[in-house]
């Protein structure tokens, strides 16, 4: 009766360290009012900003709250995105930020 709870039990361990976690990979954009372009609109002429809807700006402020404490240095509210007639212009490092915030929701990592 040892052996086989040194079995079942070796088993176990065994087993549980085997199995990791799946990353999950994004499949394609993201549809925002019907089009397939997750929000952002265009790049802009100086290459390192980008101009996004307010659903976009949105979804940003969102996962700011949810996942800003995770970034270095931590984010209480969304940085780096500022009005621009009725959409906004994101910057590079917004944009970095927006990935990186991205990611922990894809994972469901916990707030």
């Amino acid at each position: 009766m040892r052996y086989a709870y040194f079995a079942l039990s070796l088993f176990l361990i065994v087993s549980g360290c085997t199995s990791a976690p799946r990353i999950v990979q994004a499949s394609g954009p993201s549809l925002d009012n019907g089009v397939p372009n997750s929000g952002v609109l265009s790049i802009l002429p100086d290459g390192k900003s980008y101009m996004v809807t307010p659903l976009f700006n949105e979804r940003y402020g969102a996962l700011v709250k949810l996942y800003g404490w995770k970034l270095v240095p931590p984010m209480t509210a969304p940085r780096w995105i500022t009005p621009f007639g009725q959409d906004f212009v994101l910057t590079g490092n917004g944009m970095a930020a927006f990935a990186e915030l991205n990611f922990y929701e894809r994972q469901h990592f916990k707030p």
